[in-house]
């Protein structure tokens, strides 16, 4: 099969979405051996619905819904800062994003109460920042090696 991205916007979707299902296999992994005490979705459902309730289904298609709306946001600006940036150390662009995106989402918004869950265990926290620059890896990995006609940017100057 052979992958023909069309536009950068949509593929930076794509590519996240792509990235983001080992991540979250390997959440549930994680989650089911008692390391981490909340699953991502949990975490994310914990926003609109009670806690007692994050492990319902309604809850939990909702924090799945929003943890890849969450991803899909980040392909995005992934794909774009290679774009304007190059693709040379693609990996370290990747993880600073997901690194940036952890700092936002652990560091800022679960400490303004956003979500009703805010995991302050080592285990949870250490695996959601390893995560996190997981995802970000993998998808800079992705756009890189799939959609490299699209970081071609014709404005030289």
């Amino acid at each position: 099969m052979m992958i023909k991205p069309k536009d950068k916007y949509s593929f930076g979707i794509l590519a996240a979405i792509l990235a983001n299902i080992p991540i979250n296999i390997l959440d549930y992994i994680f989650y089911a051996l008692d390391i981490n005490q909340y699953h991502m979705w949990h975490i994310a459902a914990s926003s609109y619905f009670k806690t007692q309730d994050t492990g319902t289904i309604p809850a939990l298609i909702t924090g799945a819904i929003t943890d890849y709306s969450t991803a899909s946001i980040i392909g995005i600006a992934i794909i774009y800062l290679l774009y304007f940036t190059g693709t040379e150390y693609f990996w370290l662009k990747g993880l600073s994003i997901g690194a940036g995106s952890w700092l936002f989402a652990f560091g800022f918004i679960l400490r303004k109460h956003v979500s009703r869950i805010d995991p302050v265990d080592p285990g949870t926290n250490l695996y959601h920042i390893a995560e996190h620059y997981l995802l970000g890896f993998l998808i800079a990995w992705i756009i890189t090696k799939y959609g490299s006609k699209l970081l071609i940017n014709d404005s030289t100057e």
